[in-house]
């Protein structure tokens, strides 16, 4: 857990391979040490992945620990897509590979967290928006979204503030 924390932490800001390879190097030197740990103990599977969404969203406990079998997190992330499906009007017809739902997983730990926030990056169509409403599905949060359409003005912009502080501040969503 400890690795994957600092993986998540630090590695995730990082912008290259040199850098990661780098960071992994410091992990895998210090838990060896630390904790007394071999490399390969260590860095047994190519993802370490850990969540607290496994039980499903109603569960009265969520528990983080590690997920090991990759196959069960794409089952379980296409059982929440379904679910969330059937909940909206407007459906995401996605496909969830295991990139996409290591992706998931991040966001849903960011924005499970105290005062947790994230500034995805990337080209337009990449899944950015999908897999951030997913993420938000599976935290059991309420998604809040501004939507800019012509004649859009500052008036509007202050409402849609006004209404997401309300939420956040007052209501405590």
């Amino acid at each position: 857990m400890w690795v994957h924390e600092n993986t998540r932490v630090f590695g995730d800001r990082l912008i290259d391979n040199v850098d990661r390879k780098w960071l992994e190097g410091i992990l895998v030197k210090e838990s060896c040490e630390t904790f007394k740990l071999e490399k390969e103990a260590l860095m047994n599977a190519n993802r370490i992945i850990y969540g607290d969404y496994m039980d499903g969203i109603d569960a009265e406990t969520r528990i983080y620990r590690q997920i090991t079998d990759t196959q069960i997190l794409v089952d379980k992330v296409i059982e929440y897509l379904e679910e969330y499906n059937g909940s909206v009007k407007t459906q995401m017809k996605l496909v969830m590979f295991l990139d996409a739902c290591d992706h998931v997983s991040r966001i849903t730990r960011v924005i499970r967290q105290p005062l947790g926030n994230a500034l995805l990056l990337g080209v337009g169509g990449s899944g950015r928006q999908s897999l951030s409403r997913l993420a938000t599905f599976m935290a059991n949060y309420k998604l809040f979204q501004i939507e800019v359409v012509k004649g859009y003005n500052m008036q509007n912009w202050r409402d849609d503030a006004k209404k997401a502080l309300m939420q956040a501040g007052v209501e405590n969503k």
